[in-house]
């Protein structure tokens, strides 16, 4: 069955990032319970309480003002002394292997959440994903870059130079670096599709003044065609999504290059930017797009928070897993103050990128 179009309000989007929030949260909360401690506090957002649920079996449910993530909070004014002699909450006491498990908890629960949402959709209307094409899409052209190449949106790069880029799986990393090793000034051959027509087309490149390498200041992206798979059964179901699954995951894995190293579309949003985006979503695939976006996101709170930086789960279990290499408990202090330097670095890259994406939007 089709899903209805949604009206273009922020409301489901802001509902879809909530609950993926929840389903992060939730996953730590019932690790936590699991091993058998309670937890002090489960907050949705940060900042200046804005609702409170009350208390429930020792915790309270709270939703704070800043909608930028949210935290299960460990009852800390218990502390356990150690055979070393540290004091520590109950939590810290507490095995590395029942430590790791609660914080995995929360990127286990998106990750579990995303793929059995996956699963009911394949079932019930389908989810899209995309089927591989031979070349490099043209994703954006200017006007000074369409003067120096003859390139337009839409166009599939399949010849660039010696580069034969006509075949499926042409990888846009290795094309933007074979670019960047053209020579300055001298003009290049491109063979590209265009609705179905081939054509010859000769350009230039620039180059970059950062760093002095040759572009065709273009923006690109590998080539593939939208598809929508659907399933009957659920051993069919869950084979088309676990590969929808994989995709993602390898989606969000070449971002991260892309947004580290410069190469590709993929770049870094703000909580106004993450909403607009689901917005956009809304308006093109209605339920879908709702769908798509509450997937996205939670398999991008699992990918983030896996990441071995301070203050996020995967930066302390790496220190978890420090400890029993050092065969011995760092100081709490410190690890304190590099997570607290690390979340005020945050904030700071979150307020940029808010006044960013505001700017967009003005």
């Amino acid at each position: 069955a089709a899903l209805p179009a949604l009206p273009d309000q922020p409301l489901e989007v802001l509902s879809a990032l909530a609950l993926a929030i929840i389903c992060h949260e939730g996953g730590h909360f019932l690790c936590l319970r699991s091993i058998g401690l309670p937890a002090e506090e489960f907050a949705i957002g940060f900042g200046p309480e804005v609702i409170n649920f009350g208390r429930k079996d020792g915790t309270e449910f709270v939703v704070r003002a800043l909608p930028i993530g949210g935290y299960v909070r460990f009852q800390d004014e218990k502390t356990v002394k150690l055979e070393d002699g540290n004091m520590v909450t109950e939590f810290d006491a507490r095995s590395a292997p029942e430590r790791l498990w609660v914080l995995a908890g929360g990127v286990l629960a998106n990750v579990a959440v995303a793929w059995s949402s996956l699963v009911l959709g394949v079932l019930n209307f389908g989810v899209p994903t995309r089927d591989p094409l031979p070349g490099i899409r043209i994703e954006a052209v200017d006007e000074a870059a369409f003067t120096r190449t003859g390139l337009k949106a839409k166009d599939v790069l399949l010849k660039i130079g010696s580069l034969d880029l006509n075949f499926i799986g042409a990888d846009v990393r290795s094309t933007v670096d074979y670019i960047s090793k053209l020579p300055q000034g001298r003009a290049v051959e491109m063979v590209v599709d265009r609705a179905g027509e081939q054509l010859q087309l000769n350009g230039t490149t620039v180059t970059d003044p950062n760093t002095g390498l040759q572009r065709l200041g273009v923006m690109i992206d590998a080539n593939s065609a939208k598809i929508i798979a659907k399933a009957t059964s659920f051993g069919d179901a869950a084979g088309v999504a676990t590969d929808v699954f994989m995709r993602l995951v390898d989606d969000q894995f070449k971002s991260l290059q892309g947004v580290l190293t410069g190469v590709g579309s993929a770049e870094i949003l703000g909580p106004v930017g993450i909403v607009q985006q689901g917005e956009e979503l809304v308006q093109s695939e209605g339920l879908l797009g709702i769908f798509i976006f509450f997937v996205t996101i939670n398999l991008n709170l699992a990918f983030i928070n896996a990441l071995p930086l301070p203050a996020l789960d995967g930066g302390k279990a790496l220190f978890v897993f420090a400890e029993q290499v050092l065969g011995r408990r760092l100081d709490e202090g410190k690890k304190q103050d590099i997570e607290l330097a690390f979340v005020l670095l945050v904030l700071l890259g979150l307020a940029s990128l808010t006044v960013k994406d505001v700017s967009r939007l003005l």
